[in-house]
């Protein structure tokens, strides 16, 4: 055959095609293979060979780097895997033409997924879709929780108690001020526990728990920190001397504080053995924590429940309402903090429903 030959009709005719045969069929055209136990020793598997080495030294790296970066492009390698046809086989036929096309690029817009018609798009049109790139990085949360140095006043407790505390990222600002004001008075906040990871499913029902410590609404104070011994206890239950007034949560201002908190008598909380008494405390500098948490959005329950011996630390539970409207669904609020497969794991999972009613979530 001449050159002039080659690819002078269309694809698929006369000049392309494989031969004729003596019956006005034809023959395909062998492809050629080595011989065995040959190989191919031509440039092509060279090639193949560099190109086999060069993956699994690759593979070698990520399978055993343990860097933030190969790690990273782990979780790239596994996402990418996981969206592959072959894999995830589609669940829809390939479209047959710019009809069934436009057709699902209708689907996409009328269903807002922007974001995976933009990626059609590109694929058909061979550039760049959007970045980052679907599949690529999970889906992150609005919020996250940050890490509060805790107040660790010297003791008995002071082994026990957390170096830090998580708080929920919108809290943490207001809660850092609040402890300084504080801690200008001489006074500390002692905590032992924020947010509480979610429960698994197959744990207590949802009913049983209350969702406010998980979503990151609540603090608890340090219970070891108070009630044991009324003149030197970081935190205590107070009230004025000689009062029936409700009690108090309050913190001891020591040492030459920068703003002076004036001293004064008090009736404190104090506990002994499994019994809990009231004794009096003279010219004590205290410190009423409810004014100075109130401005971080944490209120203890109201009236301050009296440690009792089958409820000793219900005052130690703070609680942030703050942004909470009736109607506000758990889901939205576990969102905030949780991504959707952790939701799905956990025992609020049936409970996403459930709607705030001004004092707890209810189905």
């Amino acid at each position: 055959m001449d050159a002039a030959g080659v690819g002078a009709g269309p694809i698929g005719g006369p000049g392309t095609g494989p031969s004729s045969g003596p019956t006005g069929g034809t023959t395909p055209t062998p492809t050629p293979t080595p011989e065995p136990g040959t190989g191919d020793t031509g440039a092509g598997a060279g090639l193949d060979a560099f190109a086999t080495a060069t993956a699994q030294t690759v593979l070698d790296i990520l399978t055993t780097a343990t860097t933030p970066d190969a790690l990273e492009a782990q979780n790239i390698i596994l996402r990418r895997l996981a969206l592959q046809g072959d894999v995830i086989p589609s669940r829809v036929p390939p479209p047959r033409n710019i009809t069934e096309i436009g057709g699902y690029l209708n689907l996409l817009t009328t269903l807002n997924e922007i974001d995976m018609r933009s990626q059609v798009l590109a694929g058909i049109l061979g550039v760049a879709g959007p970045n980052p790139p679907l599949g690529w990085v999970g889906a992150g949360t609005p919020l996250t929780f940050s890490a509060i140095v805790n107040d660790r006043p010297p003791g008995t407790a002071q082994p026990s108690l957390p170096v830090t505390i998580p708080v929920r990222s919108d809290f943490a600002g207001p809660l850092r001020s609040a402890m300084q004001a504080l801690h200008d008075r001489g006074a500390l906040l002692p905590m032992v526990s924020g947010p509480l990871a979610l429960p698994p499913a197959a744990g207590f029902g949802a009913s049983l728990l209350d969702p406010l410590d998980y979503i990151g609404r609540t603090l608890h104070l340090s219970v070891a920190s108070a009630l044991t011994d009324a003149t030197t206890d970081a935190l205590a239950l107070v009230r004025a001397a000689g009062t029936t007034d409700p009690f108090q949560l309050a913190a001891r201002s020591t040492g030459t504080p920068a703003v002076t908190v004036p001293p004064a008598d008090y009736d404190a909380m104090q506990r002994s053995g499994g019994t809990f008494s009231t004794v009096t405390i003279n010219a004590a500098s205290m410190v009423m924590l409810g004014t100075i948490l109130a401005g971080a959005g944490f209120y203890p329950r109201t009236p301050l429940p009296v440690p009792t011996a089958t409820e000793p630390d219900a005052w130690a539970r703070l609680v942030n309402v703050g942004g909470l409207s009736l109607g506000t669904t758990l889901g939205s609020e576990l969102r905030l903090l949780h991504s959707q497969s952790e939701i799905a794991a956990s025992a609020f999972a049936a409970s996403q429903s459930w709607q705030w009613n001004g004092t707890a979530f209810s189905p």
